[in-house]
């Protein structure tokens, strides 16, 4: 089988599959995130620090396209269009929280396929509590 074989078909388990598996999870403890390929750095967050979300083997493709704050409610949201039927090409995403009070947050993690010509489909979505102590 050639390397174009082998890419096409790949993503096209890959589409299959995400079109199957659309993962609904309510809310998850902040030391499971590594069951998702997430992580929050550091790790034990405080008001001086800058905190990040990491997303590792995310694919190339989903690109942010918000960070909502709203009291201590954090929507992070992802978008791809699977009929563009670009490869995936696996990578770690950090998309920057920044700096936050001591409080506990409510994080919201959404990832949408935008090619539905009537609304985003949530294909992965994960809620966890992020904990952020004093200085």
């Amino acid at each position: 089988m050639n390397l174009k074989m082998k890419i096409l078909l790949t993503f096209t388990i890959f589409i299959l599959f995400s079109a199957a598996c659309k993962e609904q999870i309510s809310e998850v403890q902040i030391t499971d995130l590594a069951k998702y390929n997430m992580k929050i750095i550091p790790g034990t967050p405080t008001g001086n620090d800058e905190i990040s979300l990491v997303v590792y083997d995310d694919c190339n493709y989903n690109q942010l396209s918000g960070i909502n704050r709203n009291g201590n409610t954090i929507d992070i949201e992802k978008q791809f269009n699977s009929m563009m039927k670009w490869p995936c090409f696996l990578r770690n995403d950090t998309i920057k929280i920044g700096k936050l009070p001591p409080a506990t947050y409510l994080v919201n993690y959404k990832l949408l396929d935008i090619a539905s010509p009537t609304a985003p489909i949530i294909t992965f979505s994960v809620s966890f509590n992020l904990q952020v102590n004093k200085y």
